[in-house]
């Protein structure tokens, strides 16, 4: 390793890592924070040369330093921390070279201010937030973290800030892991692991006596004895009771139950976590008092462990499973089979036996001859769980929003309308965003989690989805074999398939199994008779997808058609065919309405667990949509389907130079005084907003201030132009 002292000062090394493309910021040392008054933008844009100019304009003070902001904006930078003065640093390598050994000359290492050490790469995949990954109690009881993680939505300060120092190699040259690259670096630190905080739900003392005796009990492939009235928790709650097999023998009978009185305690007793596990893919990676399991889809190393009937997760891609989490088997067996719905979880669970019977009997069998209604079971899951948890209960059970699907649109478990005219070209837009989350690919500009897809079509022919499919990808650039194994598709035209019957199809499908599933068209799935225009009749079909994401643990995205005539008059919410429940009851309502611009549309959506989402333009080049930012979305198409009058052409003569040159003096000004000149001279306050912003990244234009009330934000023309193109 070398020990060469730090030479560069900050302003070079942060142009340095620039053009490294990394995102740098001036950073406070004793405070280990950014000095800006706002770095989260940063989490999504590098910064530019001139605001780099303006950050290190005086940089010399005790107390200036550098840091790099990790995640998607650095090129999926990761960053693996040594606490505790690097205690267990020299462990972690030894464990690391057993296994990489060819790795560990390529490592970026540096020495923190307190002895600590960084080690430091980028990886091809995205990375997760930060980790734990090695902990221990202190005598005094608290819980000492000694090795974690840096990773999206996260930063470091580092050299050549004061008391930090290379060790090996530099940020300019970062070397690039593989998944399995990077869980071995994660899987050595885990081992050092010396604490394991216990699962929410887990039992509190050990298993009654009475029910020792009793054999494990799998609940993965659940059992029905033929003369129950329970249903099994894998199969639609309309079907008639079916007899199943257990991974761990047949039950003719009941199973008997232990003293506990709820169904999670019960299965958390007694239940069989193993063979649930083996049902869902994963593997026994080694055996012992503390077994090491591996997620599916992996085929060495381990991402998890199961001691003392606790599961703890560590890798971040073993969805349904957070990392750093303890799990009791009921939370294990809600999460694989049911989605996470806890409540539908104890009601299966009962039904199989588990726990004392409530008063008054056990559950009654729903009607054979019903529609296949997933809502049902949970009303029967009331005896078994509170029927409302207070705020303390809430906060403290759900301390975190649903996984991102898609950053800005989507969570984990919602759904997502997409709502245009008919032949606009919606499908074609909802082909590419299958292959971008395939791909863990953005998709027109939001970033997408990588996952697997089916798509249920009952509009297309199996011919022309073969077709289109492959011409997507080849506009995109991707090779066949990056997204079909992620890219599952099934033609339903003239199959008479509505949203009840597809409760058979759903049941098949394991949870976890697809991330999205995508219904073409959503006005073809409405069951006979029912009427679009009917909020009832919505408000329960919206019902039913919800209750399906939730068991699935996916989320869905509906196709749908606007009404005839302008939309360009109405709210986001307004638009699309049906009833208004149609965008109250979906947690996305994206639509797409015509632009002035030939060929061109505005994209816009309303969304419920999202800050609002800003509208923009897209542009239609066969057989995709791309995005056309240099176009002004207020610009609708007000006259949609008939010819407008001849205009005399419209002459834009502003570029970034001269939009400068115009309203941006030598001398300060506000950006107010920059706009109102702007507006002035005819410029839309959304053209000139944009030039200004735009102007600036290039350099036309210097900004100082920060915005706030003793700082404004003052704009000054850049003396002589950038060799930069100047459109924005």
């Amino acid at each position: 390793m070398s020990t060469e002292p730090n030479t560069l000062t900050l302003h070079d090394a942060a142009r340095a890592y620039l053009a490294a493309g990394l995102c740098v910021l001036p950073a406070r040392l004793v405070e280990k924070r950014p000095a800006v008054a706002s770095w989260k933008p940063f989490q999504e844009r590098l910064p530019t040369e001139a605001e780099l100019a303006a950050w290190f304009a005086n940089e010399g003070g005790p107390d200036d330093a550098i840091c790099l902001v990790c995640g998607h904006v650095s090129g999926n930078l990761e960053m693996i921390d040594f606490d505790a003065a690097g205690e267990l640093f020299f462990k972690w390598l030894d464990l690391v070279e057993k296994r990489l050994p060819k790795w560990l000359s390529r490592l970026v290492i540096e020495q923190s201010q307190r002895g600590g050490m960084h080690v430091v790469y980028r990886c091809v995949e995205s990375v997760c937030g930060n980790m734990k990954l090695a902990q221990r109690r202190r005598p005094d009881g608290k819980i000492e973290t000694l090795i974690e993680t840096r990773g999206e939505g996260g930063l470091f300060l580092c050299t050549p800030s004061p008391g930090y120092t290379f060790m090996q190699g530099d940020f300019t040259n970062l070397p690039v892991l593989t998944t399995d690259e990077r869980d071995v670096l994660l899987q050595a630190a885990w081992e050092l692991n010396e604490y394991m905080p216990p699962a929410a739900d887990a039992p509190a003392s050990p298993p009654p006596a009475a029910s020792t005796s009793a054999p494990p009990v799998s609940a993965s492939v659940p059992t029905v004895s033929s003369s129950s009235s329970s249903v099994s928790p894998s199969l639609p709650v309309s079907s008639p009771p079916v007899r199943g097999v257990s991974l761990v023998g047949h039950f003719d009978e009941p199973l008997p139950t232990s003293p506990s009185s709820r169904p999670g305690d019960d299965f958390n007793a007694r239940g069989d976590v193993r063979a649930l596990l083996t049902r869902h893919g994963w593997t026994l990676a080694k055996s012992g008092a503390n077994e090491y399991w591996r997620r599916p889809g992996k085929d060495s190393g381990w991402s998890a462990t199961l001691k003392d009937r606790v599961f703890y997760a560590f890798s971040s891609n073993a969805t349904p499973f957070e990392p750093n989490q303890a799990y009791s088997p009921f939370s294990v067996y809600a999460l694989l089979e049911h989605g996470g719905d806890f409540a539908l979880a104890a009601s299966a669970l009962r039904g199989l036996g588990f726990g004392s019977t409530p008063a008054g009997g056990g559950a009654v069998p729903p009607s054979p001859t019903s529609p296949a209604s997933p809502t049902s079971a949970a009303a029967s899951a009331s005896a078994a769980v509170p029927l409302f948890d207070d705020i303390y209960e809430l906060v403290s059970a759900s301390p975190v929003m649903r996984r991102p699907v898609i950053h800005g649109l989507l969570r984990e478990g919602e759904t997502m309308n997409v709502i245009s005219a008919p032949k606009m070209g919606k499908s074609w837009l909802v082909l590419d965003l299958a292959m971008s989350i395939a791909t863990g690919r953005d998709w027109m500009g939001f970033r997408c989690e990588r996952g697997d897809v089916l798509i249920l079509d009952n509009e297309l022919h199996r011919e022309t989805i073969a077709n289109r499919i492959p011409r997507v990808a080849a506009a995109r650039g991707l090779e066949m074999s990056a997204y079909a194994p992620h890219v599952c598709v099934r033609s339903l035209r003239g199959q008479l398939q509505d949203l009840f019957s597809l409760g058979t199809l759903f049941q098949s499908l394991p949870a976890g199994r697809f991330k999205v599933i995508i219904l073409d068209a959503f006005y073809r799935f409405m069951p006979m008779n029912m009427d679009e225009n009917d909020n009832g009749t919505m408000s329960s079909l919206y019902n039913h997808i919800d209750r399906y994401a939730d068991v699935l643990g996916c989320s869905f995205v509906l196709i749908h058609h606007s009404t005839k005539g302008n939309q360009s008059g109405k709210a986001v919410t307004d638009v699309g065919a049906g009833a208004g429940s149609q965008s109250r009851a979906t947690d996305t309502h994206l639509v797409l309405r015509p632009h002035e611009e030939a060929s061109t549309v505005v994209f816009d959506a309303a969304v419920r667990s999202w800050p609002p989402c800003q509208p923009r333009c897209l542009r239609w080049e066969f057989p995709i949509w791309s995005p056309a930012d240099e176009l002004d979305p207020s610009q609708l198409k007000s006259d949609y389907g008939r010819k407008r009058p001849a205009q005399p052409e419209k002459k834009d003569e502003w570029t970034l130079e001269t939009f400068a040159n115009a309203f941006v003096d030598s001398e300060p000004s506000t950006r107010q005084t920059v706009l109102s000149r702007a507006a002035s001279a005819g410029l839309s306050d959304y053209k000139a907003e944009r030039m200004l912003r735009h102007a600036e990244k290039k350099g036309f234009i210097i900004r100082t201030g920060t915005g706030k009330r003793n700082q404004p934000c003052l704009y000054t023309r850049e003396t002589a132009s950038p060799s930069e193109g100047n459109q924005p």
